[in-house]
């Protein structure tokens, strides 16, 4: 796939996400089909940011919502984002501003469960200031 710099190519889908490859990241238990538990989160995801050439290695984080917590830096703010989108990262308004037109692609990708769902998000940008004000300025800023 050829990007080109003035825009970005946006793949998204949704597919079933290893539940227990995940949960093992994160250190919770796997999530059900169904309504999560009374007790447990609701939601999980392993953030990552990656260059599309390899040359860095990936930028990761664990957000973890209700309790918020887990790696990434403003928990509280991310998941309060995801709350507002009902969980789906591409319902994450942008957050407008510029960023410079350096072409250096990244993908970013969001991989969990919110409220028992699970959810794959995988989107490639022109460069990371692009793809962290796609994502509304929080989500993937680490």
């Amino acid at each position: 796939m050829r990007i080109r710099p003035s825009a970005h190519v946006p793949v998204r889908r949704f597919a079933a996400a290893s539940a227990a490859g995940l949960a093992a990241l994160l250190g919770a238990a796997p999530a059900s089909a169904g309504a999560p538990a009374a007790d447990g989160p609701t939601g999980s995801y392993l953030l990552e940011v990656a260059r599309e050439d390899g040359s860095a290695p990936a930028r990761k984080a664990t957000l973890t919502c209700g309790p918020d917590g887990g790696t990434h830096p403003r928990a509280a703010a991310a998941c309060d984002q995801l709350r507002r989108a009902g969980g789906r990262v591409e319902d994450v308004p942008e957050r407008p501003g510029a960023c410079t037109l350096e072409y250096a692609p990244v993908r970013v990708t969001a991989t969990g469960t919110w409220q028992g769902r699970r959810y794959r998000y995988a989107e490639t940008h022109p460069n990371r200031c692009a793809a962290i004000r796609a994502t509304g300025g929080v989500l993937f800023a680490f």
